[in-house]
């Protein structure tokens, strides 16, 4: 019995490494691509180069719910913490389109503060995962 933990647990371990691995080089060829976009002759006063910093909030939330996802989703309360990524979601997509067509414009700024947002979402992201942990994971008392 407590071989069959042992191999269930190196095996679980390896398979979170092979998707660590993978969401790490998506997320690293996602933001080269978009640095490589922002070198193009498009323009400062393109829209699109205007929403990368928006973008890369986009990509901080959804690797911190991928995170998240990985280590509790098997608990029961991680449906509230599910519910509301989806919510968050759908409000930043609409935003993100007004953003793009230019309903709500964006000046460097709002870009600064895009970038440091999503500094501020992926650099303490052991935190965060560590703070929905104990909320996931507490015993109702």
């Amino acid at each position: 019995m407590y071989n069959v933990f042992i191999c269930e647990f190196i095996m679980n371990g390896e398979n979170n490494k092979k998707q660590d691995f993978i969401k790490e080089i998506f997320v690293l060829i996602l933001l080269s691509g978009l640095i490589v976009v922002r070198f193009f002759p498009i323009g400062e006063d393109n829209t699109f180069i205007k929403c990368i910093g928006f973008i890369g909030v986009l990509v901080s939330l959804v690797d911190l719910y991928i995170d998240a996802s990985r280590l509790y989703s098997s608990y029961d309360k991680f449906h509230v913490i599910r519910g509301g990524a989806y919510l968050l979601s759908i409000a930043l997509a609409i935003v993100l389109v007004l953003f793009l067509t230019e309903v709500i414009p964006i000046d460097a700024k709002w870009s600064d503060i895009f970038t440091l947002l999503a500094l501020m979402v992926s650099l303490p992201e052991e935190w965060y995962l560590s703070k929905i942990g104990k909320y996931i994971t507490e015993e109702k008392g």
